[in-house]
């Protein structure tokens, strides 16, 4: 008799439905996850994205499919939800703006999984997002620079109500780099910058070269269809203490520049080095 009772008041309260629901929802995104691994055409980054959409889908599914189950047992209760839901509002005022911002980010069509983007003063690469928050692989805080920190951090969307989000890069394409070196002033930098600029120019063809060696069907990332090898730039400054201060600019796919800017770096290096090698040479021979 009390068994009979207890199985009859789970079923009208809901109970099974709600079981059935999430099971049928779990046993939907264990298939098609196992698919999306075992295949072999997609990319590594279309599965990431296809992943993380039906995640989202999914959770979306399952809190309508509970709501409409549950209805018939909370109208019982409609004025005391209404006063729980204004005191949920208010305890609950980050969690709303975290949805709210996720609705935004998802109809803007803001970012997307691989794009480069800063958000709330933090920089690097989208790893995965949710509802709530984004996934981002850092960068390193200086402007230009695309050099990953080994770090990830966590943003919650509640940020994109109230904060601009700069798109630098999107998933598969170049970046523009821009790093500095500082030099002392014991050579003139300003009237060798043309062959500071070869030198860093071999540097930097030299990796395109050794890259396309690696993968020669697949693109550099160093490379535009009207340019081969697309400009780089080195400009000659002057620091605040009198230092000279050159600034390296170029463009590559950020798995690439940390590999660009060590060679180039190395060139520029070199060629300063051997700058001042002859000026004191030449200075010795004047003495």
């Amino acid at each position: 008799m009390i068994p009979e009772i207890l199985r009859e008041h789970l079923l009208q309260s809901g109970v099974w439905a709600s079981a059935a629901l999430l099971a049928a929802l779990f046993t939907i995104r264990f298939l098609v996850g196992r698919a999306l691994k075992r295949g072999e055409g997609f990319p590594p980054l279309v599965v990431r994205r296809w992943t993380a959409s039906l995640r989202n889908v999914l959770i979306l599914i399952a809190i309508v499919g509970l709501v409409m189950i549950w209805a018939p047992q909370l109208r019982t209760f409609a004025l005391s939800l209404t006063a729980f839901a204004v005191a949920s509002v208010i305890a609950m005022k980050e969690l709303i703006m975290c949805f709210s911002g996720s609705a935004l980010r998802t109809l803007s069509r803001a970012y997307s999984v691989g794009d480069y983007i800063e958000i709330g003063g933090k920089r690097g690469e989208v790893m995965d997002f949710n509802l709530l928050v984004t996934r981002l692989r850092e960068f390193e805080k200086q402007d230009g620079s695309f050099n990953r920190t080994g770090t990830e951090i966590i943003v919650p969307h509640s940020l994109l109500l109230s904060t601009p989000v700069r798109v630098e890069g999107h998933a598969g394409r170049r970046v523009r780099h821009v790093f500095t070196m500082t030099f002392e002033p014991d050579a003139n930098l300003f009237a060798a910058r043309g062959e500071i600029e070869e030198a860093a120019l071999a540097a930097y063809t030299g990796i395109a070269a050794g890259d396309s060696k690696r993968q020669p069907r697949a693109s550099t990332g160093l490379e535009t269809q009207s340019n081969p090898l697309p400009a780089l730039t080195v400009s000659a400054r002057t620091s605040d203490i009198g230092k000279y201060r050159l600034e390296i600019a170029f463009y590559s796919k950020p798995e690439l520049v940390d590999e660009v800017e060590r060679a180039i770096a190395s060139g520029i290096g070199d060629r300063v080095h051997n700058l001042r090698t002859e000026n004191k040479n030449a200075g010795r021979k004047e003495s």
